[in-house]
């Protein structure tokens, strides 16, 4: 089956979050699975820069018309361990950063009709899977398309965003009737709704957890309505998949991000010399009884910075320290917030490095969010002994066991609507540590021991793919 991925960012090029993630480790699985599978992405400054090799193959030069004026484009080609790479240079994405500006939904909507000129002159896909608002409305280009039998599946992984523009984007920018607009085929709340057109015109559509799919089709005010249009117009064609992890990239017993590797029966002289290590790393004194608490996040909303700020008063009386790697619209208030306490230590960029350590490091790994499609921190801090706090929400409930699963346990989950749960839970994995109870060593081995990889995951979406009935 030939399989072509459309994304706005993809490991190793770029990243902003875990559809970067999930993108390089999904088509790893799918080219393992004996797939001929291929990402398609804008080639922006940032990949220019970084990745010289990216701009050596020239695949393709073609131009198209956009509404209001034609565009040219070069697409070049990269073959990266046997996952077909191209990328789409434009004008439109020679900017410093990926998202952010004020014509974002016009760039992407370039990026779209660039991919749809891309597939008409290669019309050889079985496949195309759009991921997010960015590639959203492709799916209704391709109802144009010459050839008629390609399969198209839509990926929600955020439905926070969703991209907005006007009526008349809809011919400006994509060259499509207004009817689309004026029918309510691409209309929400009056405007015209990247996201909704992608679940009106793809063939399936799923999101990347199975308690994330019934969180959105039962919520039918959350999201501008999101869930309603999916429940109304997509619920026999609507699923969850949870996302899977690289298990190659996160394995605390080969990773050469880490001072001492280490599995299941050597964990604890692992972690040690690794906790060790990143405390010099970062100029901390090592003299703390109590447990190491991380976090490495987007300091959003969405991912519950207020929660992390709330266990500040509470980490001299557990004689712990808490170490946060993250940026994001609220880093400035989380740093003020910070800077009383003595044990808080915050990284205020990522670096890939330092988080494979301190997931290694760590012994409990905080992640409150408000709400979470899947999540893959709570993965990798399972498989590298460390145990996960986390919310009641999306994809946190399919992988995490909480402590009242007893023999199964593996991390601590607290109810996302009580607003006083988080600190309680957070209390409770405190003492839990303090007091040497043996049971410790049974939650860490569970979820050091959890079969996180994508092969379950990635059979479903081949089964997916093979549902789509003409």
């Amino acid at each position: 089956m030939k399989i072509l991925l459309v994304c706005s960012e993809a490991l190793p090029y770029c990243k902003s979050g875990g559809l970067a993630d999930f993108i390089f480790s999904f088509s790893k699985a799918l080219k393992e699975e004996g797939q001929d599978v291929s990402v398609i992405l804008p080639y922006y400054n940032s990949i220019k820069y970084k990745f010289p090799e990216t701009n050596k193959e020239i695949y393709d030069k073609f131009g198209f018309d956009m509404g209001t004026h034609y565009q040219g484009c070069t697409t070049y080609f990269y073959d990266l361990n046997g996952v077909k790479y191209f990328f789409t240079c434009m004008d439109r994405f020679e900017r410093d950063g990926m998202y952010g500006y004020y014509d974002d939904t016009e760039r992407f909507a370039c990026f779209m009709m660039a991919v749809n000129t891309f597939i008409t002159r290669h019309n050889d896909f079985d496949v195309v899977h759009c991921n997010d608002w960015q590639s959203a409305v492709l799916p209704l280009l391709l109802h144009y398309n010459p050839r008629h039998e390609i399969k198209t599946v839509l990926t929600i992984h955020n439905p926070a965003y969703q991209g907005w523009a006007r009526r008349d984007d809809v011919y400006n920018f994509f060259k499509l009737d207004t009817n689309y607009f004026d029918s309510g085929y691409c209309r929400l709340n009056n405007c015209f709704n990247y996201l909704k057109t992608g679940i009106m015109a793809s063939k399936k559509v799923n999101t990347v957890s199975k308690n994330h799919a019934n969180e959105l089709i039962n919520d039918h005010l959350g999201y501008s309505g999101i869930g309603a249009i999916i429940d109304y117009c997509k619920h026999n064609d609507f699923t969850g998949i949870v996302n899977g992890l690289d298990i190659d990239v996160w394995n605390p017993k080969t990773d050469h991000n880490l001072v001492c590797n280490y599995d299941v029966n050597t964990y604890e002289s692992g972690k040690a010399k690794n906790k060790e290590a990143i405390l010099n790393k970062l100029g901390l004194k090592n003299d703390f009884k109590g447990p190491l608490v991380s976090a490495i996040t987007r300091l959003s909303d969405q991912k519950g910075v207020d929660r992390l700020m709330q266990v500040f008063p509470y980490l001299k009386n557990y004689d712990a320290k808490y170490i946060v790697i993250g940026t994001g619209e609220k880093e400035g208030d989380f740093l003020y917030q910070s800077l009383p306490y003595k044990e808080v230590y915050f990284v205020k960029n990522y670096d890939e490095n330092l988080a494979h350590l301190l997931y290694a490091a760590s012994d409990f790994f905080l992640m409150p969010s408000y709400f979470e499609p899947c999540g893959t921190s709570q993965l990798i801090s399972m498989r590298y002994g460390t145990i996960p706090i986390v919310s009641s929400v999306g994809g946190l409930v399919d992988t995490v066991h909480d402590m009242s699963t007893n023999e199964l346990a593996t991390g601590y989950v607290f109810n996302n609507s009580d607003p006083g749960a988080f600190i309680s839970c957070f209390k409770s994995a405190m003492d839990f540590y303090l007091s040497n109870d043996p049971f410790i060593k049974k939650v860490i081995t569970n979820g050091m021991t959890g079969d996180y990889s994508w092969k379950k995951s990635c059979k479903e979406y081949l089964e997916l793919y093979n549902s789509i009935t003409w």
